[in-house]
Parts: C-alpha cells; structure tokens; sequence
C-alpha cells in the first residue's frame, strides 16, 4: 500500500484463520459491526478536530482503542473511512430535516423556516459535522465528490418534492421544480459553508434570517407566478 504524504498508513494485515466463534454471546459479525461503528465514531472526532488531510489511520485507531488490523477489516482505506463518516453525517442530517418537517405546520413559509433551522443548528451545535460535511467533503477527493452531489441531490429532491406539491403549476409558466430546487440548496451550502469556515461567529437568527430571505423571495414568486396564470377551468374549456 502507498504511503501518502500527510498520513502514515500501515499494511493491512492478513486476515488468514479468522474465527467466526462467539464471544459473550456476540458473534463474529456483530463484533465487527460495533468496531466499525466506533471507528466511524473515532473518525467525526479525529476529522473534526485536525481535517482529513492531517488525519491518519494511527490516529483514528488511537481514538477508537483499536488496532490497524481491525480498521482494515472494515475500511479500504481513509478515504473509504472519510465517506462512511459523511454517509452517516449526511443522514443524521436528513433524520433531523424530516423529523423538522413533520412537526411544522404545513405552509411554506413554516415548512422552509423549520428546515432551514434544524439544518443550522444541526451543524452549530457539534463543529466536528460540520467541517467534514461542508468543508473536507470537498476536498478529499475521489468518489467523495459524487457522495456529496448525492447528497445535494437527496435535499433537493425533498425540496422539489414540497414543491410540487404546493406549487404544481409552476411549469406551465416554463418554470422547472427540481431546477429551483437545486438552486436553494445551493445558496443554503453556501451560506453554511462560509458561516463554518468563519467558526459560527455570526448569530444563528442572523445567518438563518438570511437565507429564509432567499427561500421566502422564492414562494412569494411561485405565488405570484401562479396567480398569474389562467384559472385551470379556463384551460380546460379552450381545450375542450
């Protein structure tokens, strides 16, 4: 294995004669699962704290009281840990967008404060997901770049979804859901990017009125838009 220039990566060891017996009455892949999981852990704290670059697979195993043998059992290498670490960022992200949603009463405006709110609040109150979500998850590299444009996509497929459903006549003024959709999850990285890399020195409120100014500008013109356009009877009856 390559040794990169920033990390001390030791070889894998072989893996010859593994045992698939019980211990405690945990089997074997259940062991494996947790020791995953506790490398995934070791790595939020370990990227968190020094970036992805100065990171090494020592490091991490230190962290999780782990040794080499167990990390490669689990990981290819710290790229692979990197993205595992974003997956699981990602979705605790997404759990705490949904479970926002579903608690916000069912107008746009409501919809678009809550999420935007769990999302700042999210990344705010543990630093640690936030530099691997928004600032490393750009520059690592490799595969990493499509797992953070699945991600992007993921979020705005909720937004679009949301969307279509209060806005369905925003094509027949030419208008593409999912286009805008993109659109503000764009400017919402954005805004949230630049507030992690200044360390959060501005006020959450100030941050989040912000960029609610973007998403409230956005349905205030779908509403608009759709004011606009001839009643969906008179449609009908030109066609008829």
């Amino acid at each position: 294995m390559a040794v990169s220039r920033n990390r001390v990566n030791p070889d894998p060891p072989s893996t010859a004669g593994t045992s698939g017996r019980r211990y405690g009455g945990v089997d074997s892949e259940e062991r494996q699962r947790q020791r995953r999981a506790r490398l995934i852990e070791a790595a939020l704290a370990v990227f968190g704290d020094q970036g992805y670059h100065q990171s090494t697979v020592r490091d991490v195993c230190k962290q999780a009281q782990l040794t080499s043998r167990y990390f490669y059992e689990s990981f290819d290498g710290m790229e692979d840990l990197f993205r595992a670490v974003y997956a699981e960022v990602s979705r605790d992200l997404m759990q705490a967008t949904v479970m926002a949603l579903a608690r916000s009463e069912p107008e746009p405006d409501k919809l678009a404060e809550a999420a935007l709110r769990a999302f700042f609040e999210f990344i705010r109150d543990d630093p640690r997901r936030a530099r691997v979500a928004l600032i490393d998850a750009l520059n690592v590299g490799g595969e990493m770049q499509t797992a953070f444009d699945k991600a992007q996509e993921d979020f705005a497929l909720l937004i679009q979804g949301f969307m279509t459903q209060m806005f369905p006549r925003l094509p027949e003024a030419g208008l593409n859901h999912h286009t805008l959709a993109q659109g503000l999850v764009g400017s919402n990285t954005r805004i949230a990017t630049k507030w992690v890399a200044d360390r959060c020195r501005a006020p959450l409120e100030d941050v989040l009125r912000n960029t609610f100014s973007l998403f409230q500008a956005a349905i205030l013109y779908a509403r608009d838009v759709e004011a606009r356009l001839p009643p969906l009877e008179a449609r009908q009856s030109q066609s008829a």
